[in-house]
């Protein structure tokens, strides 16, 4: 089972209040700048964190791209 990217980025938009087209752009365009924008301060201080503990960032990678 792979990601549905369409579905993450339906939730993303719902969650930060950005349209789908936006997020979808900037995924498809590897624009990490733009799409870090989208998370405010607090929101890229936890993802700086997950980033940098290999543990959290191996147990995300075995949630999502489980079979890849």
């Amino acid at each position: 089972m792979g990601i549905n990217i369409d579905s993450l980025i339906a939730a993303a938009s719902r969650k930060l209040g950005v349209p789908e087209e936006k997020i979808r752009s900037a995924v498809n365009s590897g624009n990490v700048a733009e799409l870090r924008s989208y998370l405010g301060e607090d929101g890229n201080r936890r993802l700086d964190r997950v980033m940098n503990d290999g543990s959290a960032a191996e147990e995300l990678r075995k949630k999502y791209m489980a079979g890849k």
